[in-house]
């Protein structure tokens, strides 16, 4: 009799290990599973990392390239005015690379008809200013489409001091001709620009 009351107790007290370590086994787990979720909770994304997946600014941004539509007309000619798609920092070298990429050059203003158009234009968009693809030396210009047109409407004042008419090379090496709207409070003129200024452009196909 006596054995079998000491074998019940031995078996007792196995049972009551055996629990308690089951019991403990399953705390630990629902500890780490806890921690885990809090962590993932407290987790926040790595803004750097999405601050590297944006495009970059450059030439107005990433979209800013090829595969843009004409979006202007005349003569018969197809033009892209890359400000009216969101494309407006180009220096001077930039925006002849936007242009080529859409099969195009930087606009040749090399006729007064051409000219009323375009300053035209910039004067019902409201914009402020944009390439050419005209290079000037001293007051002559040459343009992409190898046409010779000087008598554009150069401003008679500039950012000198005190103010001098245009072609002015003020910077020493504005080589670049841009269209200017009421810049320095004298209408819708041309200025030499040194080429790294930033500015949209007009392409011509």
């Amino acid at each position: 009799m006596k054995l079998w009351i000491y074998l019940l107790v031995l078996a007792l007290a196995a049972y009551s290990v055996s629990s308690m370590d089951n019991n403990n086994r399953n705390n630990r787990n629902n500890r780490n599973r806890n921690g885990r979720q809090q962590g993932n909770r407290n987790r926040r994304p790595n803004r750097n990392q999405n601050r590297n997946r944006r495009p970059k600014a450059g030439g107005g941004g990433g979209g800013c390239g090829g595969g843009k539509e004409p979006n202007h007309k005349y003569q018969g000619k197809d033009f892209l005015v890359s400000w009216r798609v969101g494309c407006s920092k180009f220096t001077q070298s930039e925006g002849e690379s936007f242009c080529r990429a859409n099969g195009m050059r930087a606009i040749s203003l090399d006729s007064s008809a051409k000219e009323r158009e375009f300053l035209g234009l910039i004067a019902k968009d409201r914009q402020r200013y944009f390439w050419t693809g005209g290079k000037v030396n001293r007051v002559n210009i040459r343009w992409p489409s190898g046409k010779r047109y000087n008598n554009v409407n150069w401003s008679n004042t500039g950012g000198a001091k005190p103010p001098r008419p245009q072609p002015d090379n003020r910077e020493g090496d504005e080589e670049c001709v841009a269209v200017l709207n009421n810049f320095y409070k004298d209408g819708i003129r041309f200025h030499d620009v040194q080429c790294r200024h930033t500015k949209p452009v007009i392409c011509e196909s």
